[in-house]
């Protein structure tokens, strides 16, 4: 995915807040880790720039052109150590995510943005209304414009006075609401009432991916084969083995709240891949290596290198997906009532031979100016939205080909067409265009993630109104990952998770959205409590008939931990499902992530066009099994 996104851009990861004095004794600098390798740093309380500790080599070009706002100065600043980028500098992107990382009082929503002022003298420096104004709208003249709507006669600033910029001045950058914050006044939701963050959040992550979120790149050595058999070509065995896991939890409670207790098992090197990918749905390198921190002190580890078989391992309940929670737990009980409600609708899926009446919508991730993950090393040139746009147009044509069904492509590249390409090595272009009415170029990829959920919907509907059956209508969003952690390998996919949809979201601005004939139809999102437990109940049972085929195809799937998912976690509680899967309506819809773009087999996969045909001829075979066979 996407994956600074993923497909969406970067993913918003706010570190821990340290302040420091900076080499001189006057500069007084406020630093905020993003993630590995980068910190957002607020000097004086009025300048903000990027630190950044950069690879050495060929890794160096990706890591600085993914926080660019011009990549090809990458050069001004490799092979100088430890360098600061300027905001200037900076991706658009980036300077939204450094702004609510540093000023984490401040929120957004459909009326602007309000920032609580945090440095006013104190020792940490003094902001200014002018630099705010810079930062936000782009003009530090538009402080005028502030102050009067403010009503304020001074420029000076007082902690924890609150400044409001309306959406008219913001940066079209900075107007998405921030989701998954709430207005000082109010109280944080408790975890078990998650809510979402929005597909805006900035996840310092690549636009070159290499370093996309999601590390696992600790040891991830197989627990002993007693207790986890051997991966097998049928995908049930394999989602049975992976559930297995809950039975080597226990559970009890201490000072600090209730826990599940593991036992390292046999080759448990590490907290991160055997506790943490493992049993909780964090994926974002720095989100897990919190929750590593959070287990090892729970758990009174001196050293996580020095680890035996059997060392007691306590996890915070709060942390665990939903299926390793305890069997009375609420979120639990949600999880198995939609797993019921997946059984049961396998047998009332409609069966359709050869396709004949089934709808499928295909969405190849990124595209435009979005080009997703990168990986432009080791010899590999692979751009995410290359990729997967390869893959959709190899699945639309065997479709069209030797099936009756009918196909939908949310994206077009007018140059390419949908002819599949041989490339073993890709370039970037910005041919693609989502096709809405009138088409978008795919400058934003917020805006973006949200059309295609107006898209779908609107075919959806003239489906139905064609008298197609709800459940011969599939979706499906085609991305590349790009774990931190190279050693994780495969494929994943993600469906609709009942419990982190809304039952209405109206994405903003008005002035954007209407622009566009399918997001007119109906702008605002909704859903019932019903149909989201529909929703992820169709979804489940398509993914595990689609990881079957990929297996069948000899296509790797993720094994480190549960392969289908339906939510991200990421610290502080927050949840994290994809626009795609919490706003269009097509109630059985997937978020596929190929393969892992940081791993080299994965990659060489990836490059080779008979991987890419194998891939797409699995996902035609899962339709034709799960649509012949009512539900697979």
């Amino acid at each position: 995915m996407n994956r600074f996104d993923v497909s969406t851009a970067f993913i918003l990861v706010v570190g821990f807040l340290t302040i420091a004095l900076g080499m001189s004794a006057s500069a007084v600098d406020v630093r905020v880790d993003l993630e590995e390798g980068y910190q957002a740093v607020l000097r004086n309380g009025r300048s903000l720039f990027l630190e950044c500790d950069p690879p050495s080599g060929p890794s160096a070009e990706p890591f600085f052109a993914r926080v660019l706002a011009r990549p090809q100065e990458w050069k001004i600043y490799a092979g100088k150590g430890r360098v600061a980028i300027p905001y200037r500098s900076l991706r658009s992107e980036v300077h939204r995510v450094m702004l609510l990382a540093i000023f984490t009082d401040d929120y957004v929503d459909e009326s602007g943005w309000t920032h609580v002022v945090r440095f006013a003298g104190e020792g940490r420096g003094q902001e200014t209304l002018w630099s705010l104004s810079e930062w936000l709208t782009g003009n530090g003249f538009n402080q005028d414009l502030v102050m009067k709507a403010n009503e304020l006669e001074t420029t000076t600033l007082q902690v924890g006075q609150r400044i409001f910029f309306p959406r008219e001045l913001l940066r079209e950058v900075m107007w998405e609401p921030t989701s998954y914050r709430n207005p000082p006044e109010q109280a944080e939701p408790s975890a078990e009432e998650p809510h979402e963050a929005v597909e805006n959040e900035i996840n310092i992550e690549p636009v070159d991916e290499p370093l996309r979120s999601g590390d696992e790149s600790y040891s991830t050595s197989t627990v002993d084969a007693a207790v986890v058999p051997q991966p097998r070509s049928d995908n049930s065995a394999l989602l049975a083995d992976l559930n297995g896991y809950a039975d080597l939890l226990s559970y009890g409670e201490d000072e600090e709240g209730p826990y599940a207790l593991y036992h390292l098992q046999r080759g448990d090197a590490s907290l991160y891949t055997p506790v943490v990918v493992r049993f909780t749905d964090y994926r974002e390198n720095v989100d897990i290596l919190v929750a590593c921190d959070v287990i090892q002190r729970r758990s009174r580890i001196r050293d996580v290198t020095d680890m035996e078989t059997g060392q007691p391992i306590k996890i915070p309940l709060d942390m665990l997906a939903a299926r390793f929670l305890p069997s009375d737990h609420p979120r639990r009980i949600a999880y198995e009532e939609t797993m019921r409600e997946a059984q049961r609708l396998r047998g009332e899926q409609p069966g359709a031979r050869n396709l004949d009446g089934v709808v499928v919508i295909l969405d190849p991730g990124h595209g435009g100016r979005d080009p997703g993950a990168i990986m432009t090393k080791n010899g590999f040139s692979l751009y995410e939205d290359e990729i997967v746009y390869d893959i959709a147009s190899r699945i639309r044509e065997i479709l069209l080909t030797t099936t009756n069904a009918t196909v939908y492509m949310t994206l077009l590249d007018p140059m390419q067409g949908y002819t599949p390409t041989n490339a073993t090595r890709f370039q970037h272009d910005e041919n693609e265009i989502l096709l809405t009415s009138p088409p978008y170029e795919n400058t934003n990829s917020t805006y973006s993630a949200n059309l295609r959920s107006y898209l779908a919907n609107s075919i959806y509907r003239r489906e139905l109104a064609n008298g197609v059956d709800e459940r011969n209508i599939i979706f499906t969003s085609i991305h590349t990952d790009a774990l931190f952690n190279e050693t994780l390998r495969g494929a994943m996919i993600y469906v609709p998770g009942a419990p982190y949809r809304r039952d209405s979201e109206r994405p903003s601005p008005d002035s954007f959205y209407d622009r566009f004939a399918e997001a007119r139809e109906q702008r605002t999102f909704t859903s019932t409590a019903s149909e989201r437990q529909r929703d992820e109940a169709l979804s489940r049972n398509f993914a595990e008939v689609l990881l079957d085929e990929l297996g069948k195809q000899r296509v790797k799937r993720f094994d480190k931990g549960p392969p289908i998912r339906n939510v991200i976690r990421r610290s502080g509680g927050r949840f994290f499902l994809p626009a795609v899967l919490r706003n269009t309506e097509v109630p059985t819809k997937i978020l596929v992530e190929a393969a892992n773009m940081t791993n080299r087999t994965d990659c060489e996969r990836l490059s080779d066009p008979a991987w890419r045909q194998r891939f797409a001829q699995a996902y035609v075979n899962a339709l034709l099994r799960y649509y012949e066979q009512g539900g697979g």
